[in-house]
């Protein structure tokens, strides 16, 4: 897409007569279904992830009228909870709903990938736009990406942003006031939903003189030219956040705010905690095609480019890409789907990879289309195989008799709900807060992420830390109709008067209500590589009438008298 002034070497037009609306809407109606079918093992399960049961949660609050953090808590912006809230608020599941919004947006966001492609590139654009957005959608499918996760949303804003501005660009330089505006409260809306768009953003500021300056002797002049446009976007990233603050303010909720938003963040990206790259290495390792893909795209971008704007496009994607890798040395912590950011430029490169040096020998659009296909295939099986293998086994059991085979969360709440009664909480130990909304009991507590504070950095998980064995003290003398234990890392870490404590009152004053194990087929082939919570065994106990609890403590034997001599 070249701009309307004489330099030949920056952003290029698309074709004078565009596509038509249908065409276009067709294409993202295509990548929207392909993202649906090929997430829909998601729908098996209602969590898997611990972070999108408190979305989901922190959701169902906010539509009872209670702002995020100030009935539960938890570390993340506020517009990640508000776009959980909508899919709370129907007659509807909301798992599922969330699960099919979450591969909507994978579709949506795939299709704006394959329109920046015809904004980089030009002849084959189609070919390296829709081989992009494939690549996004399959790889969507590991680190964690089938959930609703906030990877997938804030990649959206960023996309979206980024294609409003290269297609204003295309039309005039600097780019209009009015696209500079929206796309920067859609910069501002992704980072209420995860700060992490702010490298995405530093990549762009980089991209927009990298596409746009002829020169390096056009540089001062260009950016004096672009200093309003560029400064509108970034004050307008800031309205979101703005308007977040003040709605705490007038409802006299600041300091819940400020403890989830600035607080808890000092906490949790403080100290010494050095880069995990065990963890990182290993996320990373699950897009390995891509990354050989993106490294081929720029090693060999002398051979695959058309022109010196082609190579801009190259060298930007390969910027975008840095700066995502900074995000992850900032955030030091390797988590699986802190990777799903890298996606975008990755996917981007793959499809100049692919259409370039593979596609471009294939006579017609039908071989093409053939090998496009096989290839997909193939990428889908070799990094999905584990949850398709078990998506089968699963629906298999639930055909023939068990309605929510595998789903822990699920088979507790079917119990539970029928049993319990208006204003009745149960007490989730462990990372199945999904519990909390599958039944609609109270929660006895505001740190519903795992049923304590944090036991060594308080402040971490998003509100005022309490002493965890006085937190413990207050939710047992609340007394939880149920109190569900789940066999898993955090009970066994526990600190241990605050475990005695626990285990004393579950002696005395509960008895075992039934225990789920955990479906053999999540040994076999685990849904997800790394962090998998809706199939961990789980033990539930109920409390005990009075009567069994006078029961309980005088059934306790005598010491055992001695014989008379």
């Amino acid at each position: 897409m070249r701009i309307n002034t004489p330099q030949p070497d920056t952003i290029r037009h698309e074709p004078a007569q565009g596509e038509p609306l249908w065409h276009s809407l067709a294409w993202a109606l295509g990548f929207v279904i392909v993202a649906i079918v090929l997430r829909s093992p998601a729908l098996l399960y209602s969590a898997l992830n611990f972070d999108e049961s408190m979305y989901l949660l922190m959701g169902s609050e906010f539509a009872k009228g209670h702002l995020p953090s100030t009935t539960v808590c938890d570390l993340k912006p506020f517009g990640l909870f508000a776009l959980a809230t909508p899919f709370t608020m129907t007659t509807y599941d909301p798992v599922i709903l969330s699960r099919i919004g979450s591969s909507v947006t994978v579709g949506l966001t795939a299709w704006m990938l394959s329109r920046i492609a015809a904004t980089l590139f030009e002849g084959d654009s189609r070919a390296i736009g829709v081989t992009a957005g494939l690549a996004y959608v399959i790889f969507s499918l590991a680190d964690g990406g089938m959930a609703f996760q906030g990877e997938i949303f804030h990649n959206a804003c960023a996309v979206l942003a980024l294609l409003l501005v290269l297609r204003s660009a295309r039309i005039r330089m600097p780019p209009g006031l009015g696209t500079m505006a929206v796309a920067g409260l859609v910069l501002g809306i992704g980072i209420q939903i995860k700060q992490s768009v702010l490298f995405d953003m530093l990549a762009f500021l980089a991209g927009y003189f990298i596409l746009t300056t002829p020169t390096w002797r056009d540089l001062p002049g260009h950016a004096r030219a672009s200093l309003k446009p560029l400064a509108l976007l970034g004050v307008m990233t800031l309205v979101p956040t703005l308007v977040v603050v003040a709605l705490y303010v007038v409802l006299g909720d600041w300091d819940a705010w400020f403890a989830a938003n600035i607080q808890a963040h000092r906490v949790f990206y403080g100290g010494a905690r050095g880069i995990e790259w065990d963890a990182m290495l290993r996320a990373m390792a699950e897009q390995t095609p891509l990354w050989i893909a993106a490294l081929l795209a720029c090693v060999l971008a002398r051979w695959l480019v058309r022109d010196a704007a082609e190579k801009r496009s190259v060298v930007f994607l390969a910027v975008w890409t840095g700066a995502v890798m900074l995000c992850q040395l900032f955030l030091r912590i390797g988590s699986d789907h802190y990777l799903l950011q890298f996606l975008p430029p990755l996917s981007l490169l793959c499809g100049v990879a692919l259409a370039r040096g593979l596609l471009a020998g294939l006579p017609n659009r039908r071989a093409k289309a053939a090998l496009l296909t096989v290839l997909g295939g193939l990428t889908v099986f070799a990094i999905a195989k584990d949850p398709l293998m078990h998506s089968i086994y699963i629906v298999k059991d639930r055909l023939t008799g068990d309605p929510w085979a595998g789903d822990t969360p699920r088979r507790v709440a079917a119990d539970l709900k029928p049993m319990l009664k208006q204003g009745e909480a149960v007490y989730v130990v462990g990372f199945q807060p999904a519990i909390y909304f599958l039944t609609g009991a109270e929660i006895p507590t505001r740190f519903a992420f795992t049923g304590m504070p944090h036991f060594t950095a308080p402040g971490r998980d998003g509100c005022t830390w309490e002493e965890p064995a006085e937190e413990m003290r207050r939710i047992l003398d609340s007394r939880p109709r149920f109190i569900i234990i789940e066999d898993g890392i955090f009970h066994r870490a526990l600190r241990q008067d605050v475990r005695d404590m626990l285990d004393a009152e579950l002696a005395s004053g509960y008895r075992e209500f039934k225990f789920y194990d955990q479906h053999p087929v999540h040994h076999q082939y685990p849904f997800e590589r790394f962090v998998m919570n809706g199939g961990a065994p789980v033990t539930v106990y109920e409390i005990l009438g009075d009567d069994e609890r006078m029961s309980v403590h005088s059934s306790v034997d005598p010491k055992p008298q001695l014989p008379i001599e």
